[in-house]
């Protein structure tokens, strides 16, 4: 799961490793994360597409803490992974850092993807 940030001219790429699929609870997890180290005075936009993991009861009941705390979510419009930043970066990441589509077991996969990672310099939170 990941957030790619525009701070000024900083791109950041944060990233943090799920296992299993990703969940609503899972979601509000790393939103939490993003939150607590956010400030009230400014506002923190987090641009989310719409996955029903996304958009579930329990996030939005907490979407009201979060804008306490400066974090904001906002949704693209449906069919739009166009205007979603981060999935240019997954794009690079699938297909130019880890060209092979096959990998031999799920430790050589993981290998290759921190390895992509690193070369983005993602930060993991």
């Amino acid at each position: 799961m990941g957030t790619y940030s525009l701070h000024g001219d900083e791109e950041v790429l944060e990233v943090r490793e799920l296992e299993g699929t990703c969940n609503g609870e899972q979601v509000i997890a790393y939103l939490d994360t993003l939150a607590a180290g956010c400030n009230p005075d400014q506002i923190t936009v987090v641009v989310l597409d719409n996955a029903p993991f996304h958009k579930g009861a329990k996030l939005r009941e907490r979407a009201v803490e979060w804008q306490r705390k400066g974090l904001y979510l906002r949704y693209l419009p449906p069919y739009a992974p166009f205007l979603n930043l981060i999935e240019e970066v997954w794009r690079k990441l699938k297909g130019i850092l880890m060209p092979r589509r096959c990998y031999d077991s799920v430790p050589e996969l993981r290998a290759a993807l921190l390895l992509g990672l690193e070369i983005l310099r993602a930060k993991f939170i």
